[in-house]
């Protein structure tokens, strides 16, 4: 819905966020210069006027939040609903794995190609795409109350051997689902392309975990399957097991670390968490150490892995 009137926009505008508006009110239907945008100012996106509160931001493993300028926090003024909204920004970059360098660029058309094959299903993030008056790319998305898989985790202040019998067989099987997402994904000839602990959120209320961030393009085609070893050593470890570490905590008498019990991904993380903590069962570490240096068999598919956690004793 389109308020053409300035008052009547005023007025929803404090009507669904809460805020005062006082003088004009910046309305943009070109959304190219995306640090040219800001809080206070409404985008007309096809059909519709969105209120903009600010951007987005982004913290993790100890980094300060720093802010996405290309994603908006809005209200939709036809609504009152909360959504994100991701314009046009591209970037590349180069990440690691193991002696492979990957690729790494983000590609809004990829993620709109996702949004519309996961629409509807639940362990995905959902949005549309529409085009503002200069064909850009902007992705409207629900937003989701929760918090990340990463700090849901990092929160729980039980002890290892508690959370390991007690509330990680619950968080296995979830994530378990996400993985199975992800294999589905794939299946269409489609990667995720940026897994990561933070990209699952567990939504407040219905509890579900939910996969958000598509919009990364790789050149390396299992570059999902590892990324997902990531984080099943995160769940499986409560959190991020490093060498430095458990070292200086100890380990049980008579184990030593070496490097081919490391993440592949990682380094300084550990993969062969049974050395840690003697618990574990056989049967999860067997797959842990499937993504660790010292692996010598690999998994070609995310189902295979899905497949192997659901019948795994723990």
């Amino acid at each position: 819905m389109i308020f053409d009137n300035l008052p009547d926009l005023k007025s929803r505008i404090e009507e669904t966020s809460h805020r005062r508006v006082r003088g004009t009110v910046n309305i943009l239907e070109d959304t190219s210069n995306v640090m040219g945008i800001s809080a206070g100012d409404v985008l007309r996106l096809d059909g519709n006027d969105y209120f903009v509160l600010g951007d987005a931001t982004e913290g993790r493993f100890g980094i300060s939040e720093q802010p996405k300028f290309w994603v908006k926090y809005v209200v939709d003024l036809a609504d009152g609903s909360a959504k994100i909204l991701k314009l046009v920004f591209l970037e590349q970059f180069k990440t690691r794995l193991g002696f492979l360098t990957i690729q790494c660029a983000r590609s809004p058309d990829k993620e709109s190609r996702v949004l519309e094959l996961v629409r509807g299903d639940s362990r995905f993030m959902q949005g549309r795409t529409v085009l503002d008056a200069k064909g850009n790319n902007v992705r409207v998305i629900d937003r989701i109350r929760g918090r990340s898989l990463y700090n849901m985790i990092a929160d729980l202040e039980t002890d290892h051997e508690t959370y390991y019998h007690t509330i990680m067989p619950g968080v296995l099987e979830r994530v378990t689902d996400c993985i199975e997402a992800i294999a589905m994904l794939n299946a269409h000839g489609l990667m995720h392309g940026d897994i990561r602990n933070d990209h699952i959120f567990v939504e407040s209320g219905t509890e579900a975990y939910r996969w958000i961030d598509f919009d990364y393009v790789v050149n390396f085609k299992d570059y999902d399957i590892w990324s997902l070893g990531n984080i099943l050593t995160y769940v499986v470890g409560k959190g991020l097991c490093t060498r430095n570490d458990v070292e200086r905590e100890g380990l049980p008498p008579g184990v030593a670390l070496t490097g081919d019990d490391a993440l592949m991904f990682f380094a300084y993380r550990i993969a062969n968490l049974r050395k840690v903590y003697p618990y574990v069962s056989k049967d999860l570490n067997e797959i842990l150490l499937r993504f660790s240096a010292g692996a010598s068999t690999f998994y070609d598919d995310c189902a295979t892995l899905a497949r192997d956690l659901r019948t795994c004793p723990l």
